[in-house]
């Protein structure tokens, strides 16, 4: 009996066999069609953030066609048994099913004209569609300790390249982003985004995947004696870790310069709750993991951030007040819309049009085109339903997360679940805040560290490096 498209993706999710399709490949050619489209995946993450956090609406566009042509391409080598369906995958059904539900919401939003402003949800739908797309195709090729590496060192350049090229800019006093003039925040770190805090953002995610790294490369016994101390620390200095370590220390140095609060305070805080709870998941305590901990807190908050101004950081944190903060007043009104639309929402992605058009804003209040706390934006957006069926994938895959750290051997999955936790968390707490998660670039980088924690767990024992042929 023949099968549609549909039955064979369906046979090969739900199939016991490894291949789960009628078609035969070879190992050879498995290889290098999942090669193919692991690097274009690649690609896509390395180009999000350079043409400015692909936050304009070409921008958006081009990425989410980009993405979903990726899932397309992904379906059709599924259909052709050229791919196979990841134990990661099969994991991670209940995320994915309440990522998906959640777009469904925003087209029954569309549909019933809940949406205050159509094209801003359609556009909203669309990067939605891609996001799910993204967290697939993680899980999809991020399928071995080879791929979690690599991975993870391409995302940790792109944010050595951001601090690295935001702080050139900086003290070349060109002042320019993508050759468009800076406007609004000269003297300060920005790389290729618009806004400080959002490069902070990035910076906070892909410093989580580093020090994520970093730990799975920890030694889980102590040295027996001195000699055995010099050694691992004279391969230390010659190995890929200190030059992660370095990499590691460009970044913190594009975070400070960003004087970007939250930022700055989401980061550490994140390391050192998220610290703590790793030394207790690992079970047994080393050495060197709390030497590895402490020296992150000391050396990069104090000595790396002193050269380059972590007390201006400090001393805008100390000036903040009430009186002085205008986004408390938008916050108000963005809980007072939210509670007026509980249920439903205004429809996604349409903050701007439900608090001018619906006379939520304060009259003393200035022009906000977001809420400046993803929290409430998401609610007033999506209502209760959409915020709760998001919540859930959040939810999910850090329990996920800590998991992996629980229960995996392997080291490098258990540093890919501390990224994940350290990373998301990070997110988290810097959206009291801010609207990171309401841009493209930061909300891409939000979606692959959520399906990292699904990975960590997917991965089988044992599946290490792959064939010659990749």
């Amino acid at each position: 009996m023949a099968l549609s498209p549909l039955g064979h993706v369906l046979l090969a999710f739900f199939g016991r066999g490894q291949r789960g399709l009628t078609t035969p490949v070879t190992d050879t050619a498995y290889a290098r069609v999942n090669s193919a489209l692991y690097g274009y995946f690649l690609l896509l993450l390395v180009w999000a953030p350079l043409p400015l956090a692909s936050n304009r609406d070409w921008s958006t566009t081009l990425l989410a066609c980009l993405l979903l042509g990726g899932l397309l391409w992904a379906l059709v080598l599924l259909w052709s048994g050229q791919l196979r369906i990841t134990p990661a995958l099969r994991r991670a059904w209940p995320a994915l099913a309440a990522l998906a539900a959640a777009q469904l919401w925003v087209l029954l939003q569309l549909v019933f004209g809940i949406s205050v402003a159509p094209d801003a949800t359609r556009m909203a739908l669309l990067l939605g569609c891609a996001l799910v797309a993204a967290f697939i195709l993680v899980l999809l090729l991020v399928d071995s300790r080879e791929r979690v590496l690599f991975t993870t060192r391409v995302m940790v350049w792109c944010g050595v390249f951001q601090a690295f090229f935001a702080a050139a800019v900086m003290m070349s006093e060109i002042e320019q982003i993508a050759l468009l003039d800076k406007t609004f925040v000269r003297d300060i770190a920005t790389g290729t985004f618009i806004n400080r805090n959002h490069l902070a953002g990035f910076l906070e995610m892909n410093l989580a995947i580093g020090v994520g790294m970093l730990v799975a490369q920890l030694h889980r016994h102590p040295a027996a004696n001195w000699r055995e101390f010099m050694r691992r620390t004279i391969d230390t200095i010659l190995s890929r870790k200190f030059r992660l370590r370095l990499y590691l220390a460009i970044m913190v140095i594009g975070l400070v310069l960003t004087r970007s609060r939250m930022g700055n305070s989401a980061f550490f805080t994140s390391l050192l709750l998220c610290g703590m709870l790793g030394l207790v998941l690992q079970q047994r305590v080393t050495r060197s993991a709390v030497i590895f901990f402490v020296s992150l807190l000391v050396i990069d908050l104090y000595i790396v951030g002193n050269w380059f101004g972590v007390d201006e950081v400090v001393q805008r944190l100390q000036n903040t007040s009430l009186a002085g903060e205008k986004r408390d007043e938008v916050a108000i009104d963005s809980f007072v819309m939210w509670k007026d639309h509980f249920w439903a929402g205004t429809g996604a992605d349409t903050f701007f049009q439900a608090y001018v058009d619906g006379g939520y804003m304060s009259p003393d209040s200035l022009y906000y085109r977001h809420a400046h706390n993803d929290y409430l934006e998401i609610g007033t957006g999506f209502g209760f339903i959409g915020f709760s069926l998001l919540g859930t994938v959040v939810l999910t895959s850090l329990w996920q997360a800590i998991q992996a750290q629980r229960r995996r051997h392997s080291r490098v999955l258990q540093g890919l679940g501390f990224a994940s936790m350290m990373g998301v968390v990070s997110i988290l707490i810097h959206s009291f805040a801010d609207f990171n998660l309401h841009i493209t670039a930061n909300s891409l980088w939000f979606t692959v560290l959520l399906a990292f924690a699904w990975v960590a767990n997917g991965v089988p024992n044992g599946v290490g490096k792959r064939p010659k042929s990749t």
